[in-house]
């Protein structure tokens, strides 16, 4: 990662994961990387939906290039509601653009602890 790159994470969430909050905090101490926890509580879609349209849908291809996942894993498929916060997303951003992204659930963890051993993604 290059001197002049901004890097943070992102934490999208309802409820935080003690185990994530503390990954976060590790990858900080040890890689200087600044993190963000953003609580949506009480959840509300509205929160959700200007996260979505902001960050994730003008990467869309080249995020499920980097991820092999559409962003449409974070809307329901009937009925379109967004689910940034629930189950939660880690961000993963370079200069305030979203670079990668999983799912805060046990993948989003294994993620979070291959970046905190290598220093990236």
């Amino acid at each position: 990662m290059g001197s002049k790159e901004q890097w943070t994470i992102n934490y999208y969430c309802k409820d935080i994961n003690p185990k994530i909050r503390k990954l976060l905090e590790e990858i900080k101490k040890k890689h200087g990387i600044d993190f963000e926890i953003i609580q949506n509580e009480p959840w509300n879609e509205k929160k959700d939906k200007e996260i979505y349209e902001k960050y994730f849908k003008p990467r869309s291809r080249i995020l499920k290039k980097r991820t092999g996942k559409s962003i449409t894993e974070l809307r329901s498929k009937r009925a379109g509601h967004y689910f940034v916060s629930i189950p939660g997303t880690i961000a993963i951003f370079r200069n305030n653009i979203l670079e990668y992204w999983e799912l805060a659930t046990d993948e989003g963890i294994k993620f979070l602890e291959r970046f905190l051993e290598k220093g990236g993604f």
